[in-house]
């Protein structure tokens, strides 16, 4: 796990200083926003203060800036990249003089292309009639920030490549950030969704209600360890599908052999589908092993015999799950990683086994 400290995220003010450069000089940097930028470089900054002209210069950390417009009271620059990580100055120059604001940002480790931000927002659909009468489709979310690092939800059934089965997935080991605050919210339309902080430092709760095709984002998170920041489109859900095969629907649970176990859907937008077997003894007591799947979305797969490695007998319960996957398209600003937050609609039916 990874803590991280508190951040005044507009910097303390520092041109007034009486030993500061140029302390009876016009000039003055006030505040500088959003108080965080990467490595990379490219964050957009806004700079408050002035008087500004076109004599300005930035630098950044000691590294000068690219200015991309100019008014009397206000800068916007691009950050450059950088080498170092934590808190570090700004300093204007101009014919009116120099002011530095110390603290002013923090910079963090450049995350593209990697995630910064991971969990999902799950529906589960009920297939079939043979449930119990107070059984209910159901909905959960849980997000995080992590340390940036290659990793999909569907990493989370540890498979090599794509089509493939593995026996009693593990969890991938993720560095979580502490964002510093009891809850976050998720926000769909008008509609938002609480998420308290849970102690692997995960947000997770319960969904009563799921919205297809839309996008969830995470409104400006303030007064916690890190700088004021915000989430568009933290998560994509997707739209609803049909199963095919196996045949689920019906009065009664269909009856399966360890080598009948073909999943065919219907068309449906998503990254990947992920299937999970549960298989249990006949008095639903004991889980006996796990199966979990990674598929390319093309509307069919076949769960192979030989994927299962416990012993295999008969009047044993399969809870099926097939899910149809898609990523976030939204962007972690502190870092500029992928937020890859999962939207999984997943349809859940449930199976006896036969030798």
């Amino acid at each position: 796990m990874m803590l991280l400290l508190s951040l005044a995220c507009l910097g303390n003010l520092d041109h007034n200083r009486p030993d500061g450069p140029n302390a009876n000089a016009g000039l003055a940097l006030d505040a500088v926003s959003p108080g965080y930028a990467h490595t990379g470089g490219g964050t957009e900054l806004s700079l408050f203060g002035g008087p500004f002209d076109d004599t300005v210069e930035v630098e950044v950390g000691g590294v000068p800036a690219d200015i991309l417009s100019v008014e009397k009271d206000q800068l916007v620059i691009a950050s450059p990249a950088l080498d170092e990580v934590g808190y570090t100055e700004v300093v204007v120059r101009s014919v009116e003089g120099e002011a530095l604001l110390t603290d002013a940002i923090r910079v963090f480790e450049d995350g593209r292309g990697l995630a910064g931000s991971f969990g999902t927002l799950e529906w589960y659909e009920l297939q079939g009639g043979y449930w119990t009468d107070d059984s209910e489709d159901w909905g959960v979310a849980w997000w995080g920030l992590i340390q940036p690092e290659d990793v999909h939800y569907w990493d989370l059934f540890d498979v090599s490549e794509v089509d493939t089965c593995i026996s009693n997935p593990s969890f991938p080991s993720l560095n979580v950030m502490d964002l510093g605050v009891e809850q976050t919210k998720l926000v769909v339309g008008d509609a938002s969704v609480a998420l308290p902080a849970a102690e692997d430092r995960f947000f997770d709760g319960p969904l009563y209600d799921y919205q297809p095709r839309s996008s969830w984002s995470v409104p400006e998170i303030t007064g916690g360890s890190l700088p004021d920041f915000a989430i568009d489109e933290l998560a994509v859900t997707p739209e609803p599908f049909e199963l095919y095969q196996p045949y689920l629907f019906g009065d009664a649970p269909p009856t399966l052999t360890k080598s009948e176990l073909n999943v065919e859907w219907s068309d449906v937008d998503a990254d990947r589908i992920m299937i999970m077997v549960k298989r249990f003894d006949q008095d639903l007591q004991e889980e006996i092993e796990v199966l979990g799947c990674v598929a390319e979305n093309d509307g069919a797969f076949h769960v192979r015999g030989m994927n299962w490695e416990e012993p295999w007998d008969n009047d044993q319960w399969l809870y099926i799950y097939v899910g149809a996957v898609l990523e976030g398209q939204g962007v972690v600003p502190l870092n500029g990683a992928d937020s890859r937050v999962a939207g999984v609609y997943w349809l859940v039916g449930a199976a006896v086994t036969a030798k």
